[in-house]
């Protein structure tokens, strides 16, 4: 098995985690918060598809989102709240499919610059986009983030079960 291989595994299985945390839920469903200082269901898809979009930008292939709908979810970003700017659920759904959809075709094309140097040139401050020095780091680093917020969603989706259970 190759490193590509092992990447398009892990995402695959994210994929499916996260498309199975958001069925069925509303707007104002992936805006509720857990007690303490974690993120809702809106800041950990909009984070997650920001970081999958920078990555897109260093391997070449079409991006997704916006400098605004990014500076919302990046690292460091504002909590998203009721009260706070954010992009709309379906939208932050839809993502996560195009970025899937980009990242998974491409690694299952076996590409062959893994090693190539990340883009130096980023308009915007996108994910981990331009930072690591290669593509094969630059995956590396995003599939252990990227598994770590998806673990995030599996309370988010039960808080999203109570809630509709109380109407």
């Amino acid at each position: 098995m190759n490193r590509t291989e092992v990447f398009a595994i892990i995402f695959k299985r994210n994929q499916g985690a996260i498309m199975n945390a958001v069925e069925g839920l509303s707007h104002a469903e992936g805006l509720l918060q857990l007690p303490g200082d974690s993120n809702c269901m809106n800041w950990v898809l909009g984070h997650i598809a920001t970081y999958r979009d920078g990555m897109l930008a260093d391997i070449g292939i079409e991006e997704y989102m916006s400098e605004e709908e990014t500076s919302l979810y990046g690292s460091g970003s504002s909590p998203i709240t009721n009260d706070s700017p954010c992009v709309e659920f379906s939208r932050l759904v839809e993502l996560q499919k195009l970025t899937f959809d980009g990242l998974y075709g491409w690694l299952k094309s076996d590409p062959k610059d893994l090693n190539k140097e990340t883009r130096s040139d980023m308009p915007f401050k996108k994910g981990y986009g331009g930072y690591w020095g290669s593509v094969v780091e630059h995956l590396a680093q995003m599939t252990g983030h990227e598994s770590v917020h998806v673990g995030e969603l599996s309370a988010l989706h039960e808080l999203a079960k109570v809630s509709m259970a109380d109407k």
